[in-house]
């Protein structure tokens, strides 16, 4: 069976489970074996093998054991890093936008704010 996202997570683990088997089979290791390679229990192997819910350190466990672990990084390889982080050595921190002095929107064609004229009065009507 091929992985694809049409597949339930049921069926995604029960695939897992039997790739394993095929695995552990092939390098003609028991259930024990692989138990006692992994540092975890025999029923933690039959859970994984079953397709059953484990925990992801056994499963990594598993896949040292089996000499399987490198295909985690075919499954999920570095990301490179992004070329506008560098620019500059950010190295990965964001930059916010900082709000101007004073608290209030800035004018693109003011840098300060010109008070009212004197004498002027809110309601007035000259």
């Amino acid at each position: 069976m091929k992985f694809s996202n049409l597949l339930s997570g049921d069926a995604v683990t029960e695939e897992i489970g039997r790739r394993m088997t095929a695995a552990r089979i092939e390098r003609q290791m028991t259930q024990a074996q692989l138990a006692e390679a992994a540092g975890v229990s025999k029923r933690t192997v039959e859970r994984l093998e079953d397709g059953g819910a484990t925990q992801l350190a056994n499963f990594i466990r598993c896949l040292r054991a089996l000499d399987m672990l490198d295909g985690l990084e075919r499954l999920l390889p570095q990301m490179p890093a992004n070329p506008i982080e560098l620019l500059g050595g950010r190295q990965g921190r964001r930059m916010r936008a900082r709000p101007p002095k004073g608290g209030g929107i800035a004018s693109p064609t003011a840098s300060k704010a010109e008070p009212p004229a004197p004498g002027w009065v809110w309601g007035d009507k000259r």
